[in-house]
């Protein structure tokens, strides 16, 4: 395993740990904190999304772990253990999966938590079809509620890794979200809203925090449940501010003032290291489990061409990526993320910065006039709110495809504009940056979503890969209930995605930030971290504040 890996890898979906800044109130010069009494402030990207049928993004899915229960929780070695579920059993053919509920557990409201809203929460994302429903859609046909406390799972398909997939069905008050659903919508028929727009500003969770005060586009404040069914150790939080929108040439004076506990993972090697100087200060550098991809339109002139697309992937320097950009990262090595079963080593990866190697593959282009000529130019988009880092990479592409003659037209757009860009092929410009992690570590899930049809018009698939035999080869290849050989399936088809190039793989990315260690006692990304343990942390779990201690 490669050396980085003997820190840490910990996903986090799309800008792994913490994105783009948030602005909180000035306060005292000095090491204390200034902000309310036992809250932990983060920087992000602001969570749009708190609704778990709709969350899909990091940012989301830090709001929503928090406010939220699951059957069962990731460990940080890649397995589950039982949540609300106490325990499960799966038949012969793994294609019904039974799980026998706590019955101690309540949501918010006070609700108890019955094996009916397990149900109607998938239910309810199957029929919203939106956030993380892909992991479910085709795989799961029916819900059976056998008692209270026991519910069963009927698939329409084998799968041995259903009850991983498990950590991401967060279950939801049916009777609350039923109580505030707008009957005036016909969005989704009888069900109208299905509570979508309560659930924008509320929550209807069993988790251990729940919304105290939201301001849309600005943070959301959680506070400790009263009635959660664990006992809080007395140093967790007893609140959490996941806000977003502060400028980086704020950021310093905050951490110094205690403003902000946790910071975002865009800034360059040298911001971070002027903040770590600071007394109480700690930086992290980890392995995010996410791999950053500039995504090759392969249905858009001139990146419908695999001789061009190859072309490019030989013109990017790595080394630079890797080495200068994003510090810490490691070499590439194909659409499954470095420490997940069926991914490539990195001796099979074929592309390096070659300008030679891209001079062939340039040449044996249909468009190769055209680009020499300048009548034909490449478009390229990177999110704006990524940092300086994407903005250089997409300086380093450019300054590689110019010395081909190739000229290249970058832009820094935020987010949600490359969102509606992506949602069509015509509006998808030739690459596009985007950083991706798996919703759960396993080769299927990192291949599903960034490359069957179904996913074609989402921030995940903006390469526009449309291949049945490939669609038909993931699908496949998930139903495989032996582990090595569905990570042997899943190798296989990496192989043949690297020799289409339908994208850029740019380097297995690592993740830096700094915390407040005179504040944040016990935070678990960092003490694996600086205790060298190899852990897994899926998308949002990096800040579950129920583990967090405070000093």
């Amino acid at each position: 395993m490669k050396s980085v890996l003997k820190k840490v890898i910990a996903c986090a979906l799309i800008l792994a740990m913490v994105l783009s800044m948030a602005a909180c109130g000035s306060g005292d010069d000095g090491g204390a904190s200034s902000h309310t009494d036992g809250q932990v402030v983060v920087n992000i990207d602001w969570p749009a999304y708190i609704d778990p049928g709709v969350a899909n993004k990091d940012a989301d899915l830090m709001a929503v772990v928090n406010m939220y229960d699951s059957l069962v929780f990731p460990n940080t070695d890649g397995t589950v253990k039982p949540m609300v579920a106490e325990s499960w059993e799966a038949n012969d053919d793994c294609t019904a999966y039974t799980f026998h509920l706590r019955d101690d557990v309540v949501f918010h409201s006070g609700n108890p938590l019955t094996a009916n809203d397990v149900k109607w929460s998938m239910d309810r994302l199957l029929t919203m079809g939106e956030g993380l429903a892909y992991l479910y859609t085709g795989v799961v046909d029916s819900v059976e509620v056998i008692d209270d406390h026991t519910v069963q799972f009927n698939l329409a398909v084998p799968s041995g890794t259903f009850a991983q997939s498990l950590t991401r069905l967060y279950i939801l008050d049916s009777a609350l979200v039923t109580e505030n659903i707008d009957t005036s919508s016909t969005q989704y028929g009888e069900y109208g809203d299905y509570g979508k727009t309560w659930l924008n500003t509320n929550d209807a969770g069993s988790g251990p925090y729940k919304v105290k005060e939201i301001r849309t586009e600005e943070y959301v404040i959680m506070e400790q449940s009263d009635n959660y069914w664990q006992e809080f150790d007395e140093n967790a939080p007893k609140e959490a501010k996941l806000q977003g929108g502060v400028v980086t040439s704020t950021m310093k004076t905050m951490i110094s003032r205690g403003e902000l506990d946790i910071t975002d993972n865009a800034q360059t090697p040298e911001t971070y290291e002027s903040m770590a100087s600071e007394d109480g200060v700690t930086m992290v550098r980890t392995f995010s489990g996410g791999n950053f991809n500039i995504s090759l339109n392969t249905q858009l002139a001139p990146t419908d061409d695999i001789h061009f697309r190859k072309a490019m992937a030989y013109a990017l320097d790595y080394d630079s990526v890797i080495n200068d950009i994003y510090v810490g990262s490691v070499k590439p090595t194909g659409p499954i993320i470095t420490g997940i079963a069926g991914a490539l080593p990195e001796s099979e990866f074929p592309y390096t910065y070659d300008l030679d190697k891209a001079k062939e593959e340039l040449e044996q282009s249909p468009y190769y006039d055209q680009l020499i000529s300048g009548e034909m130019v490449v478009t390229l988009s990177y999110c704006s709110e990524g940092g300086e880092q994407q903005e250089k990479t997409a300086l380093l592409m450019q300054a590689g495809m110019s010395q081909l003659g190739v000229t290249v037209e970058i832009t820094g757009k935020p987010f949600a504009n490359m969102m509606t860009d992506g949602s069509a092929v015509e509006t998808t410009p030739n690459a596009s940056f985007i950083v991706f992690n798996p919703a759960y570590p396993d080769g299927g899930a990192a291949l599903k979503p960034r490359y069957h049809t179904d996913s074609n018009g989402s921030w995940e698939h903006t390469d526009w890969v449309e291949d049945p035999q490939l669609d038909a080869a993931i699908e496949e290849a998930m139903m495989i209930t032996d582990d090595d050989e569905r990570a042997a399936a899943y190798s296989e088809i990496a192989r043949q995605i690297v020799d289409l190039c339908p994208t850029i793989w740019a380097c297995d990315l690592s993740s830096t930030f700094v915390y407040r260690s005179d504040y944040i006692s016990y935070m678990p990304v960092a003490a694996d971290y600086e205790n060298g343990v190899d852990s897994i942390y899926s998308p949002g779990y990096t800040v579950y504040f129920f583990d967090y201690r405070l000093s």
